[in-house]
């Protein structure tokens, strides 16, 4: 193998990529310099352009060796990014050891001269546990005023559009976790795996705390990075990345759905709605019905209704109500069973 250490800077020639071009000549496997998580975090941040330079940051901290390693990569880079970095820590209550959590982020930030503000909401109403958790947390990001730092990676992103695909979600679901997430949300390590994240905090000795919960079996994602991803990765090393990517494609195409339909608003014109494709028809009724989080195939039944010819009234997932004549499809607030 050639090796960068072989590279004589005082010869002519002897540069690594003129090493790596011999190799190819010799039929000799290529050098690839590799690439450090700090120059994968600040490109991503650059391309995306997540973070602008001055912007005030509030880094989502649980204690994980995840979130960990991003707010260690926000203040490395913070001078010379000028930003202003603030953690917040969100203590759920809901398992022993959560305040051992807080106080370890507490102590982190005192290390690195962070201010942090730890929060113990109270889950709001309506809906499964799990998303009455995550209003509670995004009700919280949107009152820091700031742009919010979350440290899902590139294993998470594959993990999630594995769990999506098994669950038979459609495009919005297998592209849902991207760069940008709701309201003031970035995913700055969304190209970093979790595996690259440890070694990073490894290599500097830098702790972090294990969750227990992420070892209970009994939850699909847990049973999707215990045994699935190590028995993925078995047959194709690189299988992670290659779902990110795929995730990363899934993830435009919903962005081109949502530009596509954005026009539909409240009604369109019957004759507009029919000359669509069939994916984008449903995609437009979704958007109308006020963009449920159920009830696709209902949509496909109001589908085959206007296709076939139907006029009247059709209540659509969600309750809103659509009128459809020979004209237009519109739809308005169902006020009562019987209005």
């Amino acid at each position: 193998m050639v090796e960068q250490r072989n590279h004589n800077p005082r010869v002519r020639g002897s540069s690594p990529f003129a090493a790596t071009m011999m190799g190819a000549v010799l039929g000799l496997p290529l050098y690839i310099p590799p690439v450090s998580i700090e120059s994968v975090f600040l490109a991503t941040v650059k391309r995306e352009r997540l973070l602008p330079s001055g912007s005030a940051v509030t880094a989502a901290v649980s204690g994980g060796a995840d979130s960990v390693a991003m707010l260690c990569l926000l203040q490395r880079f913070a001078p010379a990014r000028r930003w202003k970095i603030q953690v917040l820590h969100i203590d759920h209550g809901l398992r022993e050891g959560s305040g051992a959590d807080a106080a370890f982020v507490l102590e982190i930030c005192g290390q690195l001269g962070v201010s942090c503000r730890i929060e113990r909401p109270e889950a709001l109403s309506g809906g499964s546990m799990e998303s009455r958790w995550s209003l509670a947390r995004q009700k919280l990001y949107n009152e820091t005023g700031t742009v919010v730092a979350v440290g899902h990676t590139m294993s998470d992103r594959a993990e999630t559009l594995l769990l999506r695909l098994m669950e038979g979600s459609g495009l919005r679901g297998l592209g849902g976790m991207d760069y940008r997430g709701i309201g003031p949300v970035v995913r700055p390590l969304l190209d970093v795996t979790g595996t690259q994240a440890r070694e990073y905090l490894k290599e500097r000795h830098i702790p972090w705390r294990e969750d227990p919960t992420n070892l209970d079996p009994t939850l699909a994602r847990n049973r999707i990075r215990l045994s699935v991803m190590p028995a993925l990765r078995a047959v194709f090393p690189h299988g992670e990345e290659g779902l990110s990517r795929s995730s990363a494609a899934l993830s435009r195409w919903r962005d081109l759905q949502d530009v596509l339909t954005e026009s539909a608003g409240n009604g369109m014109p019957r004759k507009e709605y029919l000359a669509l494709p069939h994916v984008l028809r449903l995609a437009v009724l979704w958007a109308m019905a006020g963009k449920p989080r159920s009830g696709s195939d209902e949509l496909g039944k109001t589908d085959s209704w206007l296709v076939s010819g139907g006029r009247g009234e059709h209540v659509l997932p969600g309750g809103l109500k659509l009128l459809a004549d020979d004209e237009a499809l519109a739809v308005h607030v169902r006020k009562g069973r019987y209005s």
